[in-house]
């Protein structure tokens, strides 16, 4: 038995999901999400409830791979109760101390991306699940592709089949050299941590949003983290946090794992900048249309950095200088 207090005010299911589990007087508070289809309901006591009915929510996902994390000694939310049926999941509440928030109060940046990067860091150090998909050249590719599936719409440009396969055979040279051998969790970035000072050591890092999972190279969760288009990580912390994993994961072609970070921030950037497009055009979301240029440089800049030659020559034959950013 669940011992809360709650006021059931709600829908059908989440009444019905509440009287099973014997919950009653329930005080709910709607958590205001961002580019998720998820709703989150605050309870008294420590406890949310995720309202999750979207398979392509991952919900199976979420729960298998915080039950890993977990198991690793990590801080995931512990999932207390489970109805895949009604799409409904009593998990463990974090609090409201996001990274971004933490730094808004004025912690440390350096100390927060360092606990980050040794969280990061044990993640790599344990065997991962044998089950979970390869991050490998097809999921990379579909990801690229959201860059010119809605950017080119975006700036009124049609691609013939000829570019467009010359777009995706320069990715695929570039993706069958990158390792997969590593847990990523691919949106580990300032909004999905949490700052949780009252616990010790890398359980002070508090992980969500981690249900795409995959097994892939070890520079991209990191590119994820330091390379954030909602937020400027300082030039100081990029630096030390980049030292402190190059140190705890032991890397020897120090070489290798800078130009993967470059590849993996011009992939991921070209990625975001398809996504947000989408979201504001699709999904009415305008505000994201805000970040697409951040997004955008950040891919062209770390494009040049890894020099890679045929996409940023592509770049140039395909979107005119005053097209490069809305």
């Amino acid at each position: 038995m669940l011992n809360s207090k709650i006021n059931i005010n709600s829908n059908k299911n989440i009444k019905q999901f509440f009287n099973e589990n014997q919950l009653t007087n329930f005080i709910k508070e709607h958590i205001p999400q961002d580019a998720s289809s998820r709703k989150y309901y605050r309870l008294n006591n420590n406890l949310l409830l995720m309202e999750s009915t979207s398979s392509e929510n991952k919900n199976h996902e979420f729960i298998k791979v915080s039950r890993h994390l977990k198991k690793i000694g990590l801080s995931a939310p512990k999932i207390i109760k489970v109805d895949h049926k009604k799409g409904l999941y009593l998990i463990e509440d974090f609090g409201d101390l996001t990274y971004n928030k933490a730094i808004k109060n004025n912690i440390s940046e350096e100390l927060l991306y360092i606990n980050a990067i040794r969280c990061l860091s044990h993640i790599h150090s344990t065997k991962p699940p044998l089950d979970f998909p390869k991050y490998d050249y097809k999921y990379l590719l579909d990801e690229v592709n959201l860059f010119i599936d809605w950017y080119f719409k975006e700036i009124n440009i049609k691609l013939n089949n000829d570019s467009i396969n010359n777009w995706q055979l320069s990715w695929m040279k570039i993706f069958k050299n990158l390792d997969q051998n590593k847990l990523v969790l691919r949106d580990f970035h300032a909004d999905n941590l949490f700052w949780l000072p009252k616990r010790k050591e890398i359980r002070k890092v508090g992980l969500i949003d981690f249900q795409d999972a995959l097994i892939g190279d070890e520079a991209y969760d990191i590119s994820s983290l330091l390379e954030d288009v909602r937020r400027d990580v300082s030039e100081k912390t990029k630096s030390v946090a980049i030292r402190e994993f190059i140190k705890l994961n032991k890397i020897k072609n120090k070489n290798k794992f800078i130009q993967n970070y470059n590849i993996f921030t011009a992939q991921r950037n070209a990625k975001i900048v398809g996504i947000f497009i989408r979201l504001a055009r699709r999904d009415n979301k305008l505000k994201y249309l805000e970040l697409v240029n951040k997004a955008m440089n950040t891919f062209l800049q770390s494009a040049k950095r890894a020099k890679l030659k045929e996409i940023n020559e592509w770049i140039e034959t395909h979107i005119p200088k005053n097209k490069l950013y809305l």
